[in-house]
């Protein structure tokens, strides 16, 4: 989190500050939205087939907080391929308290090479 707040320059004490956050209607200090953003990249550039690809698009629906310490899980399923133009679709969950409460859900586009020197 600090380090994500040093690169960011994001201060919101709402990430930090576990009184500032329950003053705030929250439990307790909330992760980053953009630190979930690069769990999808991670998936994209990493977990995919091939790590060719770079996503062109990010759709996320935040949907509940996700409090600093507390596990995650982010689910995805590719659901369209183009072969074409090596493009894909795919949607995504990110759930906390053992899946049962979602965080944020979304789409995101990537296309891909086939790891040709162009």
């Amino acid at each position: 989190m600090e380090a994500f707040a040093a690169l960011s320059g994001d201060r919101n004490p709402l990430h930090a500050d576990p009184d500032h956050a329950r003053a705030r209607g929250f439990d307790g200090p909330v992760v980053y939205g953009g630190l979930l953003a690069t769990k999808v990249s991670r998936l994209i550039g990493m977990e995919l087939p091939t790590q060719d690809c770079v996503w062109t698009h990010l759709d996320i629906d935040f949907r509940g907080p996700l409090y600093v310490g507390e596990p995650a899980t982010l689910a995805a399923e590719i659901v369209e391929v183009s072969e074409a133009v090596r493009a894909a679709r795919l949607r995504f969950r990110i759930e906390a308290a053992a899946g049962r409460r979602l965080v944020a859900r979304g789409t995101a586009e990537l296309v891909y090479s086939d790891g040709a020197a162009r």
